[in-house]
């Protein structure tokens, strides 16, 4: 049996057991769901290290209902969950420690439209197995360590992220457009297989030469996020961030700009 395939199996089973666990627990008290749909605007680099910018319109969504947590597009914090995004559940949470466990959707790499990148190998869709373990460290504060794993063998390899997370409650007080905000920094890094599939250029390229990336750090990300409620439903938010390519990724030949920016805005009902 190879790694990666112990590896998908021990995360499918650590998904599955709080399944079988809630399915013989009997919950008397009916708990309704709540849930966000709305719209994000985004404006970025059509793809790491470019000059190139796109904007990209979305739906954000979350829900959450007993132990399940499903969202997108960073939803699930409008929902005012302590989360990340995809289908999450707990296998452990209290005052200072969560385990959590997952699915997320990898949507790959599709640069149809992207002169320049013309030449590079899409990447396949994949559905990534997370794990995740944070610390509360305050009420405000979270740092969370985290391992995302391609569970179809599609070439997506894996990705370790480390990232803290602060609400500024002074800011809340003090910023001149009110609502709240929140500050939060990363930094991810992947195996050989995930930053060669997307870092990496295949031979015989016209555009760019031979490129083998190997494992190591892809990027460091510095950010601020922002939300404001218009009434007990509906809300507004929006963000920005500051980006800078690392390691192998920053040293791919495609790479015009090692640090790049990006920001959203968007409108959301939540119930």
């Amino acid at each position: 049996m190879t790694a990666s395939l112990v590896l998908r199996t021990a995360w499918a089973a650590t998904l599955l057991a709080p399944t079988l666990l809630w399915a013989q627990e009997i919950d008397n008290q009916a708990t309704a769901p709540r849930y966000l749909v709305g719209l994000r605007l985004s404006d970025g680099p059509v793809y790491f290290g470019q000059r190139a910018r796109g904007q990209d319109l979305r739906p954000v969504l979350a829900l959450h209902w007993k132990y399940l947590r499903i969202s997108n597009s960073g939803g699930g914090s409008l929902l005012g969950e302590r989360a990340s995004g995809g289908a999450t559940t707990d296998l452990l949470d209290d005052e200072e420690w969560r385990l959590s466990v997952g699915l997320r959707l990898d949507r790959g790499r599709n640069l149809e439209g992207v002169a320049r990148l013309a030449e590079l190998p899409d990447v396949r869709a994949t559905v990534r197995g997370r794990s995740a373990l944070t610390w509360h460290q305050t009420p405000t504060r979270d740092w969370t360590v985290a391992l995302n794993g391609d569970l179809l063998g599609r070439g997506g390899g894996l990705v370790a992220q480390f990232s803290y997370t602060e609400r500024l409650q002074r800011w809340d007080a003090l910023s001149p457009i009110g609502g709240e905000w929140t500050a939060y920094a990363s930094l991810s890094a992947g195996n050989g297989k995930y930053m060669n599939s997307h870092f990496g250029v295949p031979a015989g390229l016209a555009s760019f030469s031979y490129y083998r990336a190997g494992a190591g750090l892809r990027n460091a990300t510095l950010g601020l996020g922002w939300q404001r409620h218009l009434d007990s439903h509906w809300m507004i938010f929006g963000g920005a961030s500051m980006g800078h390519l690392l390691g192998p990724a920053a040293d791919a030949p495609f790479i015009e700009q090692r640090r790049s920016w990006g920001m959203d805005f968007g409108v959301a009902y939540r119930r």
